[in-house]
C-alpha cells in the first residue's frame, strides 16, 4: 500500500490524538458478525467538533444538510465519516428530526438513535472493541429483528427497512417491534417513492425469499401504503403472486426477472398503474408486462402465436431464455419457447425463392415456421 494512502488505523490515530475517538457503525459491524463482507464501512467521530476535523483533513467532502457527513479516503475507498449525534422527533417524515452533533454526544448515545438492535453496534477503530449497548450480538445469533427504542417509528422508511432487513436476513421480527412499525401508516404514506423503490430495488437483488419483505407490509398493514396494487389482489392472487416470486427468486439473483415473475399474477393494467404511481424501471416493467401477456398466449398456443412471440422477443430487451427460466422456475405447466426457436429452421435444401421480394419474404417465412412449429408440436402430442 502507497504511503499516501490513509489507512483506517492511521485516521483513528490522529483522531484519538486530537481528543476524539473513531468507531466503524452500523450495517458494516452487523455483517462481520454475521460473516458478509461489508459493502460499505461508515465511521462515527465522538469528542472532536466539524472545524478541527476540516483542520485536520482538509480535503474531505463536506456532504449532507441536515448534519455534517464527510466523504474521506481511508484504504483507498471514499468512506463515510459523521460525528455522533442525538436526533428529536420534531416534524413528519424522515426530516423531521432535530439533530444535535457534539463533543460530549457517546457513542452509546448515538448507536441509540438508531433503528434494530442489529444496527446499533460500534467497533472501535483502534482497539476492535465492540460497543453493544442494545444486545445486538445476541439478536444476530437469535435471528431476531428488534427495535432499538421505542423511538423507532419517529422515521417511517424504518419500517420499510425492517421488512427488507427481513427479507435479506431471513430474521423474524420481535412483536413489539411490528406493533411499532404500523404506527407509521399515515406517514409513511408521504415519504418520497424514490425511497421506496430503493429499498424494493435492494430486497430485489439481495433477498433468498424476497416476498418475506411483502408479506411483512402486509402483516403491518403497510402494504396498501407502499405497494398498493399488490394489496389490491385477492388473497389467493396475493399468496400466488408471492410464491412464484420465491420460485424464481431460487433460481435468479436478477432483480429484472424477480420482478417480472410478478407478470404471472398481475395484469398489465395493474402495472401500469403501479408505474404510473411510482416510476420503475423501464426493464422491470417492460419484462412483467412481456411474461403476462406471452404466458396468456402460451395457455393455449397455437403455431402462429407461438412463431408472433418468439419474433417480438427476439427484438425486445426481455429474451426468450429469461422467459423459459421463469416458466421454469416457477413450475408452469406451459411450453418453454427455447426447443420451438431451435425448431424454426427451413428443411435442409429449401432456399427462399428468388422471385420474392421485401415483405414476401417475410411472410414467406412466417409460414415456414408455422409450418415447422406445426409438425414440431404434433410430433410430441
Amino acid at each position: 500500500m502507497s504511503d499516501n494512502v490513509l489507512t483506517e488505523r492511521e485516521f483513528a490515530q490522529i483522531i484519538a490524538e486530537n481528543g476524539g475517538r473513531v468507531y466503524r457503525v452500523g450495517g458494516c459491524v452487523r455483517d462481520s458478525f454475521m460473516g458478509i463482507t461489508p459493502k460499505d464501512i461508515d465511521f462515527s467521530i465522538v469528542g472532536m467538533v466539524k472545524k478541527n476535523f476540516k483542520m485536520l483533513f482538509p480535503k474531505a467532502e463536506e456532504c449532507g444538510k441536515s448534519f455534517p457527513v464527510f466523504r474521506l479516503a481511508i484504504d483507498g475507498i471514499k468512506r463515510e465519516v459523521a460525528f455522533a449525534r442525538t436526533e428529536r422527533k420534531v416534524g413528519s417524515g424522515y426530516k423531521g428530526f432535530r439533530v444535535s452533533a457534539k463533543p460530549k454526544i457517546t457513542i452509546e448515545e448515538d448507536l441509540f438513535r438508531r433503528d434494530t438492535t442489529v444496527n446499533s453496534m460500534a467497533q472501535d477503530s483502534l482497539t476492535g472493541e465492540i460497543i453493544d449497548p442494545f444486545q445486538g450480538r445476541e439478536d444476530i445469533r437469535a435471528k431476531v429483528l428488534r427495535a432499538t427504542s421505542q423511538h423507532f417509528s419517529d422515521d417511517p422508511m424504518r419500517a420499510l427497512r425492517l421488512a427488507g432487513q427481513s427479507a435479506r436476513f431471513g430474521f423474524a421480527i420481535d412483536t413489539a417491534t411490528l406493533l411499532l412499525a404500523r404506527d407509521v401508516k399515515e406517514e409513511l404514506i408521504y415519504e418520497p417513492v424514490e425511497r421506496v423503490i430503493a429499498e424494493l430495488g435492494k430486497v430485489l437483488a439481495e433477498a433468498p425469499e424476497p416476498a418475506r419483505f411483502f408479506k411483512v407490509l402486509a402483516e403491518t398493514q403497510l402494504l396498501e401504503v407502499t405497494f398498493q396494487e399488490l394489496a389490491e389482489l385477492s388473497a389467493e392472487d396475493f399468496e400466488k403472486a408471492m410464491a412464484g416470486l420465491n420460485l424464481v427468486a431460487k433460481a435468479t439473483t436478477s432483480s429484472k426477472l424477480r420482478f417480472a415473475s410478478l407478470g404471472l399474477v398481475m395484469g398489465q393494467v395493474c402495472l401500469v398503474q403501479w408505474n404510473q404511481r411510482m416510476v420503475l424501471p423501464g426493464e422491470w416493467l417492460d419484462s412483467a408486462v412481456a411474461v403476462n401477456q406471452i404466458i396468456g398466449f402460451l395457455e393455449n398456443p397455437t403455431p402462429e402465436t407461438i412463431v408472433d412471440t418468439i419474433g417480438k422477443l427476439r427484438r425486445g430487451s426481455f429474451k426468450i431464455e429469461e422467459l423459459d427460466l421463469i416458466i421454469t422456475a416457477a413450475k408452469l405447466k406451459i411450453l418453454t419457447l427455447g426447443p420451438l426457436k431451435a425448431a424454426m429452421v427451413l428443411p435442409r435444401g429449401e432456399i427462399i425463392p428468388k422471385t420474392l421480394q421485401g415483405k414476401e419474404i417475410g411472410e414467406w417465412l412466417r409460414r415456414k415456421h408455422i409450418e415447422a412449429i406445426d409438425k414440431r408440436l404434433n410430433s410430441s402430442s
